[in-house]
């Protein structure tokens, strides 16, 4: 026993050397078939470890089962109202863009390696992948608003449901959950939106960066979007903002890979199951039983039954060693007490239950908010209403007007008609009258002229004067 817990305690040590002595490198491609989308390698700096387990450290917070070409999923216990970067979480503009900061303390993993997928019966279903990213999403952009969607495995397609729009504004807001746009509005905001990705050339191989440029949300908040510095946890956990850095535990493809091989006998790091053999007091496997079994779990949907009197039937991740190769299947004799395992899993059980409160709390707070929205809307539409009422008075008493106004036009064109005409009508009668006059005058000049010729004519007449009859003249006729 003293020889198994000394070499327990080397291989304790030799891991945490391991680890404190992590270099870094960039990750390759987890080979998605994501097709725009390339490597966050370009410069990256990743935490690198003896291995990492996602099996292990998933599996209090969720269950793994296999799902058909995708092989194993995992399914995290958080109610059917969860959507991956939606729930629970916020963006912050990193060195790597925009970065899903995940309130959840499994989030390290499922946001930001892999890809989801829907299932109408199961929910949401991570597969997991081995590349590190800020935030595996699409986006888009249009109008006012900004949307973002979880990337699935290539050819499938996220439904348009699944996709969260925030107007723009609000991209960077801690409490980002206040803002979203309800779901009822999603088909019309995704017909008037366009895909929204940038691609970067750099290093050897081209760097994709997606999401809004920092420059363009300055515009629509306000305010200056400044990165923050992505570094590395030693643990998995929460990430944390310390002294102006984002800390997220970030293992590399390559500790991956070693802890998906280790112990494995199916894929994406789902270790095969140890049972012991038939005792009946929890003691070591030294032989005195029956041996122990090592069966592949690539079609287990994580339940067994128990096969000694003590036994529960449920493997901790904690009575295998996974992550070191080691698939001796002895087990430290406990006299009865508690382990730490059970106090682990009463831990995790304890944070499930917060965690399944606070989702409760978000989801009535999310009620309560659509609700809002919804009054808010009918309110908007009331009012929309009543300005709409108010406009089709006022244009109707506009209309109004401009018919009095026309009528009082015309009968004011009519009557400058009418005082025309009476002008015309008067000058006519003026000229009538002129005319009248001056022929009156004509014929009274020509009569005078004509009794004026008329008394000339008379006074031209000859008149004969007699001449005496005793005188000499010489008897012609004398003539005034």
């Amino acid at each position: 026993m003293n020889r198994i817990l000394k070499i327990s305690g080397l291989s304790l040590l030799l891991i945490s050397f391991l680890a404190s002595c992590a270099t870094t490198y960039a990750p390759y491609d987890g080979g998605y078939g994501s097709g725009s989308y390339g490597s966050y390698g370009s410069g990256s700096q990743f935490q690198v470890g003896a291995s990492i387990s996602f099996y292990d450290e998933l599996s209090p917070y969720g269950r793994w089962t296999n799902y058909g070409s995708y092989g194993n999923v995992w399914i995290p216990n958080v109610g059917r109202d969860f959507r991956p970067y939606y729930s629970g979480g916020h963006w912050m503009y990193t060195d790597y863009g925009w970065t899903w900061m995940s309130d959840y303390s499994w989030g390290w993993a499922p946001f930001h390696y892999g890809r989801w997928i829907f299932d109408n019966f199961s929910g949401w279903m991570w597969i997991p992948g081995n590349q590190w990213g800020p935030g595996w999403v699409d986006w888009r952009s249009g109008g006012d608003y900004y949307g973002w969607a979880p990337m699935g495995p290539g050819g499938y397609a996220v439904p348009v449901n699944s996709w969260a729009f925030i107007p723009r504004q609000y991209i960077g807001n801690r409490y980002i959950n206040n803002y979203y746009i309800n779901n009822s509005r999603n088909t019309y905001i995704y017909n008037n939106t366009t895909v929204l990705n940038r691609t970067v050339r750099g290093g050897s191989s081209d760097r994709v960066m997606s999401g809004p440029t920092a420059r363009e949300v300055e515009r629509y908040t306000g305010s200056a979007v400044r990165p923050v510095r992505v570094t590395n946890l030693d643990r998995p956990g929460t990430g944390r903002v310390e002294s102006n850095q984002v800390r997220m535990y970030r293992p590399d493809a390559a500790a991956i890979d070693r802890g998906n091989r280790t112990g494995t006998t199916g894929n994406n790091g789902r270790p095969s199951r140890v049972m012991d053999g038939g005792n009946s007091n929890n003691g070591v496997g030294t032989g005195t039983g029956r041996p122990s079994r090592v069966m592949d779990n690539n079609n287990n949907n994580g339940t067994w039954q128990p096969n000694n009197n003590n036994n529960s039937g449920r493997i901790s991740r904690d009575q295998f060693p996974a992550n070191n190769g080691n698939n001796n299947t002895s087990q430290p004799v406990n006299n009865g007490r508690p382990s730490r395992v059970a106090d682990q899993w009463q831990q995790d059980q304890q944070r499930i239950q917060q965690q399944q409160q606070q989702q409760q709390q978000q989801q009535q707070q999310r009620i309560q908010r659509e609700q809002q929205w919804q009054q808010q809307q009918q309110r908007v539409q009331q009012e929309q209403q009543q300005q709409r009422i108010q406009r089709e008075q006022q244009w109707q008493q506009q209309q109004q007007q401009q018919q009095q106004q026309r009528v009082q036009q015309e009968q004011q064109q009519q009557r400058i008609q009418r005082e025309q005409q009476w002008q015309q009508q008067q000058q006519q009668q003026q000229r009538q009258q002129m005319e009248q006059q001056q022929r009156v005058q004509r014929e009274q000049q020509q009569r005078q002229q004509q009794q004026y010729q008329q008394q000339q004519q008379q006074q031209q007449r000859p008149s004969r004067v007699a001449e005496p009859a005793g005188g000499g003249g010489s008897g012609r006729v004398k003539r005034d």
